[in-house]
């Protein structure tokens, strides 16, 4: 089996998919995906391909440069955060 993504960020989903298909007949032999911005969290011990691969610094709230406090926050992503608005 592949598992196949359109964007991996945090790896959650691969994980959570690798679980499942763990309980099935077969074996996962790697994993796709579009877009990696995963670092190496999107690690789940198998080989992973993927068409770009970004690298995108994560702030804590408090040390976000100027540029960046200036925007506005999005929440983007397909799971909710909690706390979030």
């Amino acid at each position: 089996m592949l598992i196949v993504e359109d964007i991996i960020a945090a790896g959650l989903s691969s994980r959570e998919s690798w679980h499942a298909l763990a309980e099935r007949p077969g074996t996962v032999v790697g994993a796709a995906r579009l877009i990696d911005r995963s670092g190496t969290s999107g690690d789940i011990g198998v080989r992973r391909v993927a068409l770009a691969t970004l690298d995108i610094p994560a702030y804590a709230r408090d040390a976000l440069p100027p540029e960046l406090a200036a925007l506005p926050p999005v929440k983007p992503g397909s799971r909710p955060v909690a706390g979030a608005a």
